[in-house]
């Protein structure tokens, strides 16, 4: 091509026809000039493709980690909530509580969640946008705050119940924020504290500065109720953002399944595998067949990430909720993990 253009403008001078060949020369340069804008051009909208491609790709898995952190929250509420309740049934109706038990719950009121551990500021720093993007921009701007705020998800409330437990020099028992809650608290030792331990704990709900200590931690986890209320907030909002951004973004759960001994496994360990059949609504199913006990749904044959419910045979799921005691029979399950919701659909066989 540059040959048969070079003998053009070689004719044009032999002939003497130079103001053809400026002519020509002029509109040679233009097409150049204009080849070369149009390969910027190109190479500047595929940049900025893959630029968005990654910045989908990161948000993506941003969505993930934000409704995990949704769903670590709701749980440390409810956690904090069941404290609550506690120190208002030994205000209100101490007469109720098992005393052997007593000293364990007392002790338990001190106890907070651990750090929440959100890998959102981890992605921030691959999170690439292009400034001239106003989306991009307002978008990494919220998650920006967000990440902030989950790093201060809950304020620590002073030590003051087990102050008045150590003058008593009880024992320290082997308690954990969450955990023993589980199972209303029956899986503590009732054989820890003996009887001298249970009467001079009751002695000291007589007194006055104990029950204000009582109220005074009331107060307190009452008021992180209202802060962690206020970043589950601000999780709905950014991933609702994420998907006005992007709304083809799922969640980047994997191999579902569900375990108990109500599965035909008849065990904790392992998984009766769930089909994901709705990708795009993380809706996971399956057919099995269920004996009477309990179960639970999980990701992978592990419990970083399990999920449990109060009702059957349908309900709102949980992270790291109760086991869902089930009746035996044949079901169709559908698991919407969008929509945190199960479902055990009885089948006629």
């Amino acid at each position: 091509m540059i040959k048969f253009f070079r003998k053009i403008r070689h004719s044009l001078l032999s002939k003497g026809e130079t103001r053809k060949y400026l002519k020509y020369a002029f509109g040679e340069i233009v097409l150049v000039v204009i080849g070369i804008l149009i390969a910027l051009q190109l190479n500047n909208w595929n940049e900025s493709r893959k630029t968005n491609d990654e910045f989908k790709a990161v948000l993506q898995q941003m969505y993930t980690v934000i409704d995990q952190d949704s769903e670590n929250l709701t749980l440390i509420r409810r956690q904090v909530s069941k404290q609550i309740e506690i120190i208002d049934h030994i205000v209100q109706n101490p007469e109720g509580i098992n005393i052997k038990l007593l000293p364990h719950l007392l002790f338990y009121l001190d106890l907070e969640p651990s750090d929440l551990n959100s890998e959102i500021s981890y992605l921030l720093g691959y999170l690439k946008f292009n400034p001239k993007n106003q989306k991009q921009s307002n978008l990494n701007k919220s998650l920006s705050s967000y990440g902030k705020a989950i790093k201060e998800s809950y304020n620590g409330s002073r030590k003051d119940i087990t102050s008045f437990l150590d003058e008593l020099n009880l024992p320290y028992p082997s308690i954990t924020f969450g955990y023993s809650a589980l199972n209303d608290y029956q899986n503590m030792d009732s054989t820890f504290f003996d009887n001298s331990d249970i009467k001079r704990t009751l002695k000291l709900l007589e007194s006055s500065k104990f029950q204000n200590a009582l109220k005074s931690s009331r107060s307190m986890k009452f008021t992180n109720l209202i802060f962690i209320d206020d970043i589950i907030n601000l999780t709905n909002t950014n991933k609702r953002l994420i998907q006005d951004y992007y709304p083809d973004v799922k969640l980047l759960y994997s191999d579902i399944g569900l375990v108990g001994d109500a599965t035909q496994h008849n065990n904790w360990i392992k998984n009766i595998p769930l089909t994901l059949t709705n990708e795009s609504q993380a809706i996971w199913e399956g057919d099995l067949i269920l004996s009477d006990g309990s179960l639970k749904f999980r990701e992978g044959e592990n419990w970083n990430f399990n999920w449990g419910g109060d009702a059957f045979p349908s309900g709102n799921t949980y992270s790291y909720g109760d086991n869902i005691k089930v009746k035996s029979g044949s079901y169709h399950v559908i698991l919407n993990l969008s929509e945190k919701t199960y479902e055990f659909i009885k089948q006629n066989k």
